[in-house]
């Protein structure tokens, strides 16, 4: 059944609609603003174990290193609201460092992001299933926190091989696209057809108003992460979003 304020890897949501990594995500001012937005929850830029300066970056991994918002954390959680970091590095090493700092500092989920190219030249985490598998199999265990592993757009080999080897290491949840690159299922559909739904989707990109949410959602994705419509509105696209999304589900019911 469609809910708007769902649960995701065991930590609950009060709204489904929640900005993506890199969206007005990375400074203290940012975070804060969305935390207290009607996003569903915070997410932070991806983070990586130090300072790291990308020229000419604007949503990838430039961002002041861990230490910045272990320090920061205890203030953001003062809002009430759940937060999802997002993890970046090098080496299986890097995330593990970087996710351990940030769950022992409060963030409610992980996000590991395999979609970075910065990530696919040191790592490699789609060089094979056995090497996700790998990656993996260091990762999971070694985070207290529950683990959202975020794909890239494209992974080239079949998406049921990615579901099962991120299912075989534990990991309950996926971020994927919302968008299809060949007129098929999206990206997001297709993890939760190959995973009998038994991983947990939060879709990213493509949704811009509340009848484009209410779209994925039906699909059974249960959030969704926003990125081009916060960058360009500023986090009050959330109020804007919530009220066009409860809209567009009263029309549903009147049908």
């Amino acid at each position: 059944m469609l809910s708007t304020a769902p649960t995701i890897a065991g930590v609950s949501l009060p709204f489904c609609l929640m900005n993506a990594a890199g969206a007005l995500s990375t400074s203290r001012e940012e975070l804060l603003a969305l935390a207290y937005s009607e996003s569903g929850a915070i997410v932070t830029k991806s983070i990586t174990p130090s300072l790291f300066l990308d020229p000419g970056a604007r949503c990838g991994l430039e961002n002041p290193g861990v230490r910045y918002y272990v320090d920061l954390l205890p203030e953001l959680r003062r809002a009430g609201k759940p937060i999802i970091a997002s993890v970046a590095g090098f080496t299986a090493e890097d995330f593990v460092l970087v996710a351990q700092a940030l769950a022992m500092a409060g963030a409610d989920l992980i996000e590991i992001n395999f979609n970075d190219p910065h990530v696919h030249t040191h790592l490699s985490p789609f060089a094979s299933t056995q090497r996700l598998s790998a990656i993996m199999s260091a990762i999971r265990p070694a985070v207290s926190a529950p683990i959202a592993v975020k794909l890239p757009p494209l992974v080239p080999f079949p998406l049921p091989d990615v579901a099962a080897a991120l299912l075989d290491t534990g990991v309950p949840a996926v971020v994927a696209h919302n968008t299809s690159v060949d007129g098929g299922p999206t990206q997001a559909q297709a993890i939760l057809q190959a995973s009998g739904g038994r991983l947990e989707v939060i879709g990213v990109g493509g949704v811009s108003c509340g009848t484009d949410a209410l779209t994925v959602l039906r699909s059974g994705v249960k959030a969704i992460q926003i990125g081009a419509a916060v960058v360009r509105e500023g986090v009050g696209v959330f109020a804007r979003l919530k009220r066009e999304l409860a809209d567009s589900l009263e029309l549903r019911v009147q049908q």
